[in-house]
């Protein structure tokens, strides 16, 4: 039944596929739903509450600097800076803060009320009532309305992305974290090919988003709690955050989460290799613990890695296609490449599709990769291979699906048309 439904599928995808193939990723057509500007209470300027060490205030990026004292006013447009082992605290009129830390640039535009994070490591938090505001930092751009983050932004300096060819050095790495609230925003990026993309996103507590300018951006989980306990940005200021509460209760979820056994710890390791995702160290000035699952072996560098993941390796010309059905009943594949889902909780993404007309890996290794992060819903998770078309009478396949330390691998052979066997992967009830 479940073969039949996703033979279904992928023949009343096909015709949307034409036009899907080749396509920008999607592009970000608002924040938070929001039309216009959400005005509150004033964010024409900020004040310096605390400093540490060395902080210079600027009347814009190119002018003359001075030092900054505790309660040196911020206005619009205005270009504060922190030097080595340097923090400074702004407070907005609104109760916003804008914590940042050792050799950061701040900036914040009162017109738009938008925060400009330009380098360096800053932590945010803005209370619920007091209207929206845009971040942007990088490639990333997006709005909070009530929320704790953090946001860190360092220079690419070469460093090429994970098996692919080395970067021109242009461009930043911007790593955007959410504490408690939520983030919704856009990526925007160039392929290698020069077209440019936006990719839109949105985060909740634990998550967070790795972006580039020379790809798309990779989402990953990291631990609040120890954030929390050891992060300068947090423990390095006097007065406690005003969403403490909220933070609070996401601590709270983050560890009935691991106790359930949906998040595991495991850090990511600091690289400055193509191949690796550097996290940490020079790459994040911060006290960050990623939470990326440690895949076992047989999983091939293409796509990343999840709490649940899939991968389709085939080595002919085929056109073969992964699906995987939700417990929601929600369908990724190559007609709809990325849902987010349980409450904004959980996102599936297709984050490698091919049609079989290219090599991902030599001589002839063809990939689709499938994967499933944050805190997904109970229920089954069904994954099939489709032979959409083939020139052969029948084509050869490695599917490999992981999730809570089990690994399960089927091959076989499709004629064209021919779905295989499902793969099915349960996840429990809290």
């Amino acid at each position: 039944m479940i073969a039949w439904t996703a033979r279904k599928i992928a023949f009343r995808h096909r015709r949307l596929r034409l036009g899907y193939r080749g396509s920008a990723f999607l592009a970000l057509v608002g924040f938070l739903g929001i039309g216009g500007p959400v005005w509150g209470a004033d964010l024409s300027q900020a004040v310096v509450r605390q400093k540490v060490n060395v902080v210079t205030l600027a009347p814009n990026l190119t002018g003359a600097a001075r030092p900054a004292a505790e309660g040196t006013v911020i206005q619009d447009e205005n270009v504060v800076r922190t030097g080595t082992d340097s923090r400074a605290e702004l407070a907005f009129a609104d109760l916003t803060l804008a914590r940042l830390g050792s050799n950061s640039i701040f900036s914040f535009d009162a017109e738009a009320r938008a925060m400009n994070f330009t380098r360096g490591a800053v932590l945010f938090s803005k209370p619920t009532n007091s209207g929206a505001v845009q971040l942007r930092s990088g490639a990333i751009s997006g709005a909070i309305t009530g929320s704790t983050g953090f946001i860190s932004t360092v220079p690419l300096e070469g460093v090429g992305k994970p098996g692919q060819t080395r970067s021109n050095g242009k461009g930043t790495t911007t790593l955007v974290g959410m504490l408690e609230g939520k983030i919704q925003g856009g990526s925007r990026w160039t392929d290698s090919a020069g077209r440019e993309h936006t990719t839109s996103f949105r985060l909740g507590p634990g998550e967070m988003l790795v972006a580039r300018p020379d790809g798309p951006p990779r989402q990953f989980q990291f631990d609040i709690p120890r954030f929390i306990k050891t992060s300068p940005l947090v423990k390095g200021f006097k007065a406690p955050l005003p969403n403490a509460a909220a933070i609070d209760r996401a601590v709270a979820a983050y560890e009935d989460d691991e106790r359930r056994g949906f998040i595991e710890r495991s850090n990511v390791m600091v690289s400055t290799k193509p191949r690796h995702m550097a996290l940490v160290g020079t790459v994040l000035p911060l006290d960050v613990v990623a939470q990326q699952n440690q895949n076992p072996g047989g999983f091939l560098p293409v796509g990343s890695t999840g709490i649940i993941r899939a991968q389709l390796i085939w080595n002919t010309a085929a056109d073969l296609d992964l699906y995987l059905t939700l417990p929601n009943g929600q369908v990724i594949s190559f007609g709809n490449v990325a849902v987010t889902f349980n409450n904004g909780r959980a996102v599936a993404r297709l984050d490698r599709d091919n049609r079989g007309d290219r090599i991902d890996l030599p001589p002839n290794t063809r990939v689709e990769n499938i994967v499933v992060n944050g805190i997904p819903l109970s229920g089954l998770y069904t994954f099939i291979v489709n032979n959409f078309s083939s020139p052969n009478a029948s084509d050869s396949f490695t599917l490999r699906v992981f999730y809570n330390g089990q690994l399960q691998v089927i091959t076989g052979n499709l004629a064209g048309g021919q779905n295989s066997q499902p793969v099915v992967v349960q996840v429990p009830r809290p």
